[in-house]
Formats: C-alpha cells, structure tokens, sequence
C-alpha cells in the first residue's frame, strides 16, 4: 500500500510549517502516533489524525496558521486542532508534555525530506514500537490494530537497537515477547 497523494501533499506543507517553527525556535516539531506510523509503514497504516510534539505550542499554533492551517471549529470535529482548507480530512493536535514523558532519546529521531529539502521529523522505529505496544497493554479492548502496528513497524526496520527497544517497551508497559511471537511464526 503507498501513502495516499492527498496525505503526502498535506506532509509537504506540514512540513513547512516544521521549517517554520524550527527557524523560530531552534527546535524541530516530531510527528508521532498514528501519521508517524502511516509514514514509516509507508500508508500500510493510516491515521486521519496527526499528532505534533512540540515543546512550544504559541511557536507551533504560529507555525501553523502561517502555513495555511486553520483552528479547528467545524462541527463533530476534535475543538483545539487544527486543519489545512485543502486537505479537510485530516486533522492536526499538539501534545502536550514531553516527548513519550521524556523517555525517548532525541538523538534517534528521524528526519524525513520531501521535495526542496523540506522535511519533517518522527520518532525512533524503536519509540514507535514501544509507543504500539504500550497502547495495546493499555487498551481495554486489546486494540489489535496497535499489536499489528508494532509488529510491521518491528518487520520493517533496517536496524533496531534491541536493547533500547527492550528498555523503551519495558517503559511504555508493553510486551516485547509479543513480537518475538510474530518473527518466531513467521520463521
């Protein structure tokens, strides 16, 4: 599955409001959650909502409204987002705290770079299983979509760190045996 063209266009000019909020702060925005997931798994998963880390969220509401997003005040809609005229079906949110409660090592952030260098960031593939598998424990219902996320997130990776990934599952409450499972079947 690729990611959608709608979804790669909004990623473009998420991107400059990234480049914006970087210039103005001397910090990059992370994409994280399920947009980070539809772009690390190349649209096998996607996610209307994307979620923004970001330490300032004056900076990044700016950086936001700058780039031609608006607040979000359509009805049924999430009040406190935000959302591009040309890409309606998406929705954009800060997070607030730190980056995973400050578990994550920003040293292993990824950028991403579309067209003219401009790129956005999101987290380790190691933080984005931990962050999966830390939801299915959590979840009431055992949400299998996170268990399935985590485990072609695992697939996909060139390299894992498997002692930051243990350690990073351990934090986020999840299992780490429940992806040896997946890799052990499928041998």
């Amino acid at each position: 599955m690729a990611i959608p063209d709608t979804y790669l266009a909004l990623l473009g000019v998420l991107a400059e409001a990234f480049e914006r909020y970087e210039g103005a702060t001397g910090h990059c925005p992370v994409l994280v959650g399920g947009g980070a997931v539809a772009v690390q798994t190349q649209g096998a998963f996607m996610s209307g909502d994307l979620d923004l880390y970001a330490p300032s969220d004056d900076a990044l509401e700016t950086a936001l409204l700058h780039s031609g997003f608006v607040r979000e005040e359509r009805r049924g809609r999430l009040v406190g987002g935000f959302y591009h005229p040309d890409f309606p079906e998406y929705g954009v949110e800060a997070i607030s705290g730190q980056l995973f409660d400050g578990r994550a090592d920003k040293n292993r952030l990824i950028r991403v770079l579309f067209h003219e260098a401009k790129g956005i960031v999101i987290p380790s593939f190691e933080d984005m299983i931990a962050d999966r598998l830390g939801q299915y424990a959590a979840s009431s219902q055992r949400d299998q979509s996170r268990l399935a996320q985590a485990r072609l997130l695992f697939k996909l990776a060139e390299e894992i760190d498997l002692s930051y990934l243990r350690s990073r599952i351990a934090d986020e409450g999840g299992n780490f045996e429940l992806l040896e499972e997946r890799r052990a079947s499928e041998l």
